[in-house]
């Protein structure tokens, strides 16, 4: 209990002296790197059971690395979603961590994963919580999540070339919306400017981090 404190006053410490360093930045409470974004508040709040019974905390999950999640029935509809996200998936050089959340007791949703041979987590959903936390209306959805928490895009109409946009809207948020003076997560709605150098787009959570970038890009780009 005592190392948990530590880390997590350690963590907070952190936090303050990155802010204290950039005057302009958001204050943390209400910056989208401190909380999970709206997208994805009630998805992370919920605990699934998986196919062999084991509690699963979306939390411990969302918003630490890409995932891809399909929440699903066990219709065909359903099936041809599965197939289509594992094959499209199995391509990929950089793969999201993959969840499927289907909507069925534990003994039918067992049957699908190995049915379709899913990889990844396989979470049991049969009073749909997930369905409704996602402010979703129609079975299969796949929702593409980049590591800050983001659904960047949701796909009722999933195919190979579908899924590679996904995946290339999680690496490109993981990749660029983040400030490169203070390390805040940004998205480009909420960003206070941008800067294009040497053919990439940079965000800024202020105008000052973006003024200080301007002066100097290679001294924040070198930490």
């Amino acid at each position: 209990m005592r190392i948990i404190l530590a880390t997590t006053v350690a963590l907070a410490t952190a936090a303050g002296t990155v802010l204290a360093q950039c005057p302009g930045c958001p204050k943390a409470a209400g910056h989208a790197s401190m909380s999970m974004p709206a997208q994805t508040d009630g998805l992370a709040g919920l605990k699934l059971v998986d196919q062999y019974g084991d509690t699963v905390r979306m939390s411990e999950h969302i918003g630490m690395m890409p995932m891809l999640m399909l929440l699903a029935g066990t219709d065909a509809a359903s099936g041809r979603a599965a197939d289509v996200v594992q094959t499209a998936v199995s391509g990929q050089e950089m793969q999201p961590m993959l969840a499927y959340v289907v909507a069925a007791s534990p003994k039918a949703t067992a049957a699908f994963a190995k049915s379709h041979n899913l990889t990844g987590l396989v979470l049991v959903d049969q009073k749909r919580t997930a369905l409704a936390a996602a402010m979703a209306d129609t079975l299969p959805v796949a929702l593409f999540i980049d590591r800050t928490g983001t659904v960047v895009k949701a796909d009722t109409k999933l195919s190979a070339a579908s899924v590679e946009e996904g995946m290339k809207a999680m690496a490109q948020n993981q990749e660029q919306l983040v400030d490169p003076v203070c390390g805040m997560t940004v998205t480009k709605e909420t960003a206070a400017g941008s800067y294009d150098y040497q053919g990439k787009t940079y965000y800024f959570c202020s105008k000052s981090c973006k003024d200080n970038f301007v002066k100097d890009p290679q001294k924040y780009l070198a930490q």
